[in-house]
């Protein structure tokens, strides 16, 4: 249990990395922080603080979709929050945040260098999501309230996943719009939601994909 736990653990702080990488990019942070990352510039707070919110949201929005069914393995979705949120912040670049360790990394100039920093920030994350799954212990809130609806619908866990992110992303988009500058925002210092938000979406789980394929072909041998 303690390794499992261990695995966990690493694979939380892998994808906190990964966020911070995306958000130094500046070409829009991945669908799950993209609320919080939004609420982030609107209000001023951290990062991290903003994550804690959000996915104590998505665990109140599981328990809306769940009624009788919510359970413990749920009620451990807000733990999970605080402490997947100090990790954020713990690893972040925001010199005012708690830990902050990744504040004096050098800042990309050119879109080239930017674009590296975002496929850097993609291979993280899916390294993260891919370790921090493989326990198979508390999911992530957006996850789980993914699981939630596809428990209550019986419709298909991935189609879920994705009519979540889809509605995270279009919620982020909205406040970007509408509370920073509408379509100027895409440019400057406090972008949410671009080309890397997207591509995010569409790489991360074949990042995740292919580490399954390559590590489960490889422990078969």
């Amino acid at each position: 249990m303690l390794k499992r736990l261990t695995t966990y653990i690493i694979g939380l702080l892998i994808i906190a990395v990964g966020i911070n990488v995306s958000k130094l990019s500046g070409l829009g942070i991945s669908p799950v922080s993209s609320v919080p990352r939004a609420l982030e510039v609107v209000f001023g707070f951290s990062l991290g603080k903003m994550v804690m919110v959000i996915y104590c949201l998505l665990v109140a929005a599981q328990f809306i979709v769940l009624r009788k069914k919510f359970n413990f393995m749920n009620v451990l979705g807000i733990p999970l929050a605080i402490v997947f949120g100090f990790m954020v912040d713990l690893v972040g670049i925001d010199p005012n945040a708690f830990g902050h360790l990744l504040a004096g990394f050098p800042k990309p100039g050119c879109y080239a260098v930017r674009f590296v920093y975002l496929a850097a920030s993609i291979v993280i994350i899916g390294i993260g999501v891919y370790t921090y799954l493989k326990p198979k212990l508390v999911p992530m809130p957006a996850e789980g309230l993914a699981l939630a609806i596809s428990t209550t619908t019986e419709k298909v866990f991935g189609d879920c996943k994705t009519a979540v992110d889809v509605s995270l992303i279009t919620l982020a988009l909205l406040i970007q719009l509408i509370f920073l500058g509408g379509f100027s925002s895409f440019t400057g210092g406090n972008i949410v939601i671009r080309e890397g938000t997207v591509l995010s979406a569409c790489c991360v789980g074949q990042v995740v994909k292919f580490l399954n394929k390559k590590l489960s072909a490889k422990q078969q041998r």
